[in-house]
């Protein structure tokens, strides 16, 4: 194990000049008051060399050691760290603070005997960046200490996949097997009707009961239960922040997106369908279709490894094609003309589209102005901001009811309740009677 040279500390010089100095004086100058001060100091600082020695810390204490309990947790959840030296060394360690982060003890300094444990909570989704952590080793008589500086620690905070309010139903399932209900008949539980035996029917479908009550054979007849791809589309060309009387805990666009994503995502995973994801930006990497609690992991570690601080302007992506009949969600603020043509593309091809408009309620309100006094000069600068978002806002809103216009449900995110309005109204149109053409 790697060692750090450890220095002897100011109160252990302090007490070797002033134990050797009262003792000479005393000496010198036959004073034994003066001999009686210097020895217990010289005492102490023999008794610490002398440990010191015992313990084979000649050279100095084992290197600090960072164990953090989970890399990856999902937000608001909480992990630890784990520092360790040798046993009955007095162990200190120092974080700086981290905005969105909770540390306990609250700011993030604490010390133990041979090893200390820091418990961090992530209040946000995204990479947590523990450290650089400060260290400090000590001996349990204060007289030798060492310190080091560890590199910094990354921990990745999920979104957390909270459970949608909403019906599974889909508008047109595509594929040969799950659990949404087919309007076709075939192999599956559902009953559809009971009818006579034809040639080819299966016999561990015969209805024994209404064949022995009408001396015909019959059958059950069901629907075949089919999955669906479900295909999220993530706009992260800009990230919207909240207005600033919002509060510290306001989400952003890029917040709103994430969670909607997630949320999604878990409620189509559950369900046994196919889900992808397509970032219009370039913060999340695309991700191929997949089922099961494998993908929602995926999906979820890609989210998480959207990184906040990249502001550099690229080119939106563009998705060329999208599978007919593919239920299509929308994760968007609805400001960038990239992400609104994109919307028109997917349904020109046929797709099922949903609109989860992630812009920050707080932008555009301009409540909290009204009654604001004017500067002495008769300007209120600081007011402009707002009211222009207001007028963004504004126009806005002729985009919004041109994609109402064109059968495209658009619904703010609001929590897991959000999206349960528009999938239970694709659910009863899907049930609805049609027109049938002669």
């Amino acid at each position: 194990m790697r060692q750090l040279r450890a220095q002897a500390t100011a109160a252990m010089v302090r007490a070797v000049l002033a134990g050797c100095t009262a003792l000479v004086l005393g000496v010198l100058l036959g004073r034994t008051a003066l001999v009686l001060l210097g020895i217990p100091l010289l005492a102490w600082a023999l008794i610490a060399v002398t440990v010191r020695i015992v313990e084979g810390r000649e050279e100095g204490f084992p290197a600090p050691v960072a164990v953090p309990g989970q890399r990856t947790v999902e937000e608001g959840g909480t992990t630890a760290l784990t520092l360790r030296t040798a046993p009955g060394a007095l162990t200190a360690i120092t974080v700086p603070m981290q905005p969105h982060t909770l540390f306990s003890p609250r700011y993030g300094s604490l010390a133990g005997d041979g090893s200390v444990r820091l418990r961090i909570k992530a209040r946000r989704w995204g990479r947590v960046r523990v450290g650089p952590m400060h260290t400090l080793v000590a001996d349990a008589l204060g007289a030798f200490r060492t310190q080091a500086e560890l590199p910094a620690l990354t921990i990745r905070a999920v979104p957390s996949a909270s459970v949608l309010d909403a019906p599974v139903e889909v508008p047109t399932p595509i594929g040969v097997s799950g659990m949404h209900l087919s309007r076709r008949r075939g192999d599956g539980t559902a009953l559809s009707e009971v009818r006579e035996f034809r040639t080819g029917d299966r016999l561990h479908r015969i209805n024994w009961r209404v064949t022995s009550r009408t001396g015909r054979l019959h059958t059950n007849a069901t629907f075949t239960e089919q999955d669906t791809e479900v295909l999220i589309v993530t706009d992260t060309i800009a990230d919207i922040i909240p207005a600033p009387w919002a509060g510290d805990d306001a989400p952003s666009s890029l917040d709103m997106t994430v969670r909607a994503t997630a949320a999604v995502a878990r409620h189509y995973l559950t369900a046994g369908d196919r889900v992808s994801l397509f970032d219009l930006g370039h913060l999340i990497g695309p991700v191929p279709a997949g089922t099961g609690p494998r993908q929602l992991r995926v999906l979820t570690n890609a989210l998480a490894r959207a990184g906040r601080d990249d502001s550099a302007m690229r080119l939106p992506r563009r998705l060329r094609t999208v599978r007919s009949g593919t239920l299509v969600v929308v994760c968007s603020p609805l400001l960038h003309k990239e992400a609104i043509a994109q919307i028109g593309v997917l349904v020109s091809h046929g797709a099922d589209v949903i609109v989860v408009d992630t812009l920050p309620p707080s932008i555009g309100d301009i409540s909290p102005l009204r009654g604001k006094p004017v500067r002495q000069d008769g300007t209120a600068s600081d007011r402009f901001w707002p009211e222009a978002w207001a007028m963004r806002r504004l126009l806005r809103r002729s985009t919004v009811r041109e994609l109402r216009e064109a059968g495209v449900p658009v619904t703010a995110w609001e929590g897991p309740s959000s999206l349960a309005p528009v999938l239970l109204s694709l659910s009863v149109a899907r049930s609805a009677p049609r027109m049938r053409r002669s």
